[in-house]
């Protein structure tokens, strides 16, 4: 789903309750926030390859890296973790951060939270719009949404984290 998308789907959301204040100027803010929050509990999944020419640091989006794989080896990261004594090629597969959503990003843009968790950025996004407001009901309802929708995604099977293929030593 693109950006223009889930705003248009969260404006919708607050059509008929008037708030206070203009919200197209917070919404870059709220969406940001609300993706970054999401893709925490439900990452985003990258991977980097490495040569031996390549300097050897983390990508900038790195929230989290996750295993090391090469010549045949498979290397869970750990918080000790350094790159010495790796094979010269190898690929790192990590949890990353999604791109910032400012006011110059394009509606056109494509969200990069998965697409089954798209929805509960929207839903926070609401909630946002609605937490300076004196009515609580509504934050209090597109809040609750946002949980329900937490709450499935935490059931279902996540994006499978390793395939160890034949051959691989652990």
């Amino acid at each position: 789903m693109t950006y223009g998308e889930a705003k248009s789907r969260c404006l919708k959301m607050q059509d008929e309750l008037k708030p206070k204040s203009d919200l197209l100027e917070k919404l870059p803010g709220f969406f940001d926030a609300a993706q970054k929050e999401v893709a925490q509990y439900y990452p985003i999944w990258r991977e980097k390859r490495y040569s031996e020419t390549d300097e050897r640091t983390l990508p900038a989006d790195c929230w989290e890296p996750w295993t090391i794989q090469g010549d045949g080896f498979l290397w869970f990261w750990d918080q000790d973790a350094k790159f010495d004594g790796l094979p010269d090629d190898f690929t790192l597969k990590y949890k990353a951060w999604p791109e910032t959503i400012t006011a110059d990003t394009p509606d056109s843009q494509e969200l990069e939270t998965q697409e089954e968790a798209v929805l509960a950025v929207i839903y926070l996004a609401a909630a946002m719009c609605q937490q300076m407001e004196y009515d609580q009901r509504y934050f209090s309802t597109f809040y609750s949404m946002y949980q329900g929708k937490m709450q499935n995604l935490a059931a279902q099977d996540k994006n499978v984290a390793v395939v160890i293929e034949p051959g691989f030593d652990i």
